[in-house]
């Protein structure tokens, strides 16, 4: 098993969560931006980030988790972080 970065780690849970919930990274994108157009900046900063495999800001983290809460009341955000390797 290889041992994976926070942000991998992070983005494996949110694409999990997604793909649950019947979602995409646009609809996070809309949750978080009314405004079309800042909308679809803040999705290719989201895509960007999961591509890269790297931990999103603070904010956006803070965002993701909020947009999740909506499904499941009792998310935390250390279940983000489900099956981190700690050694």
């Amino acid at each position: 098993m290889s041992v994976k970065t926070f942000g991998e780690l992070f983005w494996s849970n949110v694409d999990k969560l997604l793909e649950e919930n019947k979602k995409g990274l646009k609809d996070i994108s809309r949750f978080l931006e009314s405004d079309p157009k800042k909308a679809d900046n803040l999705y290719h900063r989201l895509h960007r980030s999961r591509s890269e495999g790297t931990n999103p800001s603070n904010i956006m983290g803070g965002g993701i988790y909020s947009y999740f809460k909506q499904f499941d009341e009792f998310l935390t955000v250390g279940y983000m972080y489900d099956d981190l390797d700690e050694e």
